[in-house]
């Protein structure tokens, strides 16, 4: 299956899992889905009617709807905004709870098949034309020692490569329960998508039950969750760097599909794809969660200020902060997509 394909499936299948949290909560609540989109409008086309919801492809490639009658209209029969604020709430909540959930199957699939020994380094690739390659190294070696400095994490083995750039290095590896010693000299120039020795690392795995992997699964998206919201800080305090937080458009999470795929192919393993599906799945509930106006999180604080103030706030004063809050979001939308293009995600 191409890149392409694989990316097209991944992206669509995560925006129709959102979208579709809202569509079936929305319809279990009795409140009418006029459209259900694929895509931004203008309108392409319609695919097909079913029990009174239209849905559709759209022109502008950045995500989905659904439009639920009456959304800003209190007047509407059936409608959103004359639903009870529960209702309401449940409606808006359950687009990013639908990819929560996703997020976490995604997880507990990886885990499923492909359980990794993080304590293990494991050649997955070997590059040719490379200082790994020229050595003999082979795919399937296990990485023991650099010289005398032991390897149990990816960390360990770039860092004990980069302090010997340049010299005569001795590589101790396990091949099919046999020790060997190899010598190479890690390389000071290289491409960027090969290193100093041209290998590609990765964990061995091996297949758990499916108990196991649920936990791994839960465990994972907390983490991935934790992190999202703990990343402002981070980016506060220096721990992290600006463009190691930066957020993708299209073109970045094909290029990052595509990298992890590449790698999955050599593992025959889909571990890498998996985490990232989670790993997208996860940040598109967060950012829908995000308290701006045309995202689910801007109509929860409507909803929010209405039960505060004990009233609501004028229809048409939220349906145009939310029509303006669209403008901007895709105006953001394809500034972050141009970025993809004149400064491309560095991928390890």
């Amino acid at each position: 299956m191409s890149d392409f394909l694989i990316f097209i499936l991944v992206i669509g299948g995560l925006i129709i899992g959102h979208e579709s949290g809202h569509f079936f909560i929305a319809r279990l609540l009795g409140v009418r889905v006029d459209e259900f989109g694929l895509g931004f409008p203008p309108r392409m086309l319609t695919l097909f009617h079913a029990a009174g919801t239209r849905f559709s492809l759209n022109w502008l490639p950045f995500g989905g709807f659904v439009r639920i009658a009456g959304e800003n209209d209190p007047e509407v029969e059936g409608g959103f905004a004359i639903s009870s604020k529960r209702v309401r709430t449940a409606v808006l909540l359950a687009g990013p709870f639908a990819n929560v959930l996703l997020a976490l199957l995604a997880f507990t699939f990886a885990f499923r098949f492909a359980a990794p020994d993080n304590e293990i380094v494991l050649i997955t690739n070997v590059l040719e034309n490379t200082p790994a390659y020229e050595a003999g190294i082979l795919p399937g070696d296990i990485v023991l020692f650099v010289d005398r400095v032991e390897i149990t994490t990816f960390e360990s083995m770039v860092e004990a490569i980069a302090e010997r750039i340049g010299r005569q290095t001795q590589l101790t590896i396990e091949r099919a329960g046999e020790l060997e010693t190899l010598a190479l000299i890690p390389r000071q120039i290289y491409p960027d998508d090969q290193g100093p020795v041209g290998v590609i690392l990765g964990h061995p795995t091996s297949e758990i039950s499916w108990g196991q992997a649920i936990n791994f699964g839960y465990r994972s998206t907390a983490i991935q969750f934790s992190q999202i919201i703990l990343l402002p800080g981070r980016l506060i305090s220096g721990e992290i760097e600006p463009d190691q937080a930066r957020i993708s458009g299209l073109k970045g999470m094909y290029d990052m599909l595509a990298w992890a795929g590449a790698i999955d192919r050599s593992s025959q393993r889909p571990f890498l794809t998996l985490n990232l599906i989670g790993v997208i799945s996860a940040g598109l509930a967060i950012a829908n969660l995000l308290p701006f106006p045309a995202l689910d999180g801007g109509r929860l604080i409507f909803v929010f200020l209405e039960f505060v103030l004990g009233k609501r706030i004028n229809p048409r004063y939220e349906g145009l902060a939310h029509t303006i809050g669209f403008a901007v979001l895709i105006a953001i939308l394809i500034y972050v997509n141009f970025l993809d293009f004149v400064n491309p995600i560095l991928l390890p």
